[in-house]
């Protein structure tokens, strides 16, 4: 077997893992029996065999509590859940775009510095870059040290102001992404890592220190989050942290 196929095999046996344990899917099997035997004991022309009567009144009866637990369920914790759940994940995209426009607005501060004239600290131009193409467009370009991304680069070699707000904003995305690990069930393996190797990366990169060197993890992850950038699938066109939030 392929390494492809063993990770298809491992995400369907998941999705059914998933499956048997989601509390909607049980409901409809005991409903669909439910009605089944409704529709038998009512409908059904035939003669039954002695033995229906009694198992008639047995199943109903605890199909029936099946159904009447669910209800209850329904509307005491699965409602209230996934109120809280919604509110969760709103509230954490609403604070990450939040947080992406103050990161974008401390590049364009870092890289005026840096020597870049063609960039302005506007509203609009902040938008303009919250789209990882428009990003790259805007960053790809220049070999010298106050072109591209290279002037942004450089001035994180010294401890300015523009690299210590990024550093706070790191540390408050932190924060947010350990609440949301610890108060939302997660359903998805993957998702779960994702979000779990997310929390470790902002922990190290909170610990970041000004300098040539020091100071090249924390711009790439900058530019993973800004441009789209993935070692595995290079660039994309979409912000993979905005993407997984909205799976929550």
């Amino acid at each position: 077997m392929t390494t492809k196929s063993k990770i298809l095999a491992h995400r369907t046996l998941g999705k059914i893992r998933n499956l048997f344990s989601n509390v909607l899917f049980w409901f409809g099997v005991v409903l669909v029996a439910f009605t089944a035997i409704l529709s038998v004991h009512f409908v059904w022309p035939l003669s039954k065999p002695r033995w229906w009567a009694d198992f008639f009144g047995i199943a109903v009866g605890f199909l029936a509590s099946g159904i009447t637990s669910f209800l209850f369920y329904f509307l005491v914790v699965y409602v209230p859940e996934r109120r809280r759940k919604k509110t969760i994940k709103s509230n954490l995209l609403q604070i990450y775009r939040d947080i992406k426009r103050d990161i974008l607005q401390q590049v364009i501060h870092a890289s005026i510095k840096g020597g870049r004239s063609d960039l302005e600290a506007s509203c609009e131009e902040i938008e303009r870059l919250m789209d990882p193409n428009e990003f790259r467009a805007t960053f790809r370009d220049g070999r010298e040290g106050h072109e591209g991304f290279y002037a942004f680069m450089n001035q994180m070699s010294d401890n300015t102001p523009e690299f210590q707000e990024i550093i706070l904003n790191l540390k408050m995305l932190s924060k947010q992404i350990e609440f949301v690990i610890h108060n939302l069930s997660f359903d998805d393996e993957s998702l779960f890592g994702f979000f779990k190797r997310l929390e470790l990366t902002l922990l190290a990169l909170k610990n970041s220190r000004p300098g040539y060197d020091e100071s090249k993890e924390l711009c790439r992850f900058i530019l993973e989050i800004c441009a789209g950038w993935g070692f595995v699938k290079g660039y994309r066109d979409y912000d993979i942290i905005e993407r997984m939030i909205l799976e929550l």
